[in-house]
């Protein structure tokens, strides 16, 4: 991710979220350097597990993130100042070993967790924890991380166009759709205080799911849930066979209009089908969403109904773009 300058969001509900950052296993001994709605975070690894830090050593401002790590420190770059995983300084070379180390010397730590293949990170006090999702945790569905995407877009927009079914027909037409058979049903969404979420939905598809059984297309009955508002996933169930894949898409707003896009897919079915094989297929299907959510205007999520026009098929959108409101996320929307 490209490190540029950024102003560093105002927006009290996503601080208090979990975003994002990297891929667990692309973590390794090195520090990486994130932005969070536009606060540089280093994050890294120990033995005691992955910990994220503000990415700046408050002697000189050196990024933290251009360090390295000693068994459980991180070590500045500029003068060796090391830092615990507390992010209480435990060493400034430069001084005598007997002289205190100021209180003040300290790295200000954000919680971080590693999860569904992904390294997380909140930049205030997590509202909640993350969410138990059989799907993306357990091996035995192989949940696959995809992505980062860098996309020139507001995070709400990207998720928004997650929750739209009558985009695949044309954006994704041939692969998710085809304009034949453009006609949506009317569908029901159901609201609860941390989600929102649809009833069974069955969509033709031409494309059947890699190591489907189904030679040709197929329809597949879809689920679409946003759980957090940054945070969705969706199932799609082949009803013949019971084979279903699930996607779960959460979004890192770097700042107002750039975001880090992650996935996680798993599956019941065609284990013997190389994983690459679904990692593609999700890297295409997004690629042909880029595109368009970059061309949208405008570029911020209106959150007044009457700013853009609303369709019966718009109802998942429009529940969450109502959430939004009620919850008083100010990133991403106008």
């Amino acid at each position: 991710m490209t490190m540029k300058p950024v102003e560093r969001l105002n927006d009290p509900v996503l601080e208090r979220e979990w975003h994002p950052v990297f891929a667990a296993e692309q973590l390794g001994d090195k520090p990486q350097g994130v932005i969070v709605l536009g606060e540089r975070v280093a994050i890294y690894r120990t033995p005691k597990g992955v910990h994220a830090v503000r990415d700046l050593c408050i002697h000189r401002g050196a990024m933290l993130s251009k360090g390295w790590v000693e068994k459980d420190v991180l070590v500045c770059p500029y003068h060796g100042w090391k830092y615990n995983t507390e992010g209480q300084c435990v060493c400034i070379p430069a001084q005598r070993k007997d002289e205190r180390i100021p209180v003040r010397a300290a790295a200000t730590v954000y919680p971080c967790v590693e999860k569904y293949g992904l390294i997380w990170v909140c930049i205030g006090e997590p509202a909640k924890p993350l969410p138990d999702f059989e799907e993306f945790d357990n091996p035995a569905y192989r949940p696959l991380a995809c992505g980062p995407y860098h996309v020139n877009a507001a995070a709400t927009r990207i998720i928004e166009n997650f929750t739209d079914f009558a985009h695949l027909m044309f954006v994704h037409g041939g692969l998710l759709g085809h304009p034949d058979f453009a006609e949506l049903p009317d569908f029901k969404i159901f609201k609860e205080p941390d989600r929102i979420y649809t009833e069974d939905i069955p969509i033709f598809q031409p494309v059947a799911h890699s190591g489907s059984e189904a030679r040709e297309g197929t329809t597949y009955v879809y689920v679409k849930e946003v759980f957090r508002p940054l945070a969705a996933r969706l199932s799609k169930r082949d009803a013949d066979t019971g084979q279903t894949l699930w996607i779960l898409l959460t979004i890192n707003p770097v700042s107002d209009m750039e975001s880090a896009v992650y996935m996680v897919v798993s599956r019941n079915y065609a284990f013997d089908v190389p994983d690459q094989q679904f990692i593609d297929f999700q890297n295409t299907v997004f690629e042909q969403d880029a595109w368009i959510i970059e061309t949208q205007k405008p570029e911020l999520l209106p959150l007044d109904l009457q700013a853009e026009l609303n369709h019966k098929a718009d109802v998942l959108s429009v529940a969450y773009r109502r959430w939004l409101t009620e919850l008083g996320v100010k990133v991403g929307t106008v």
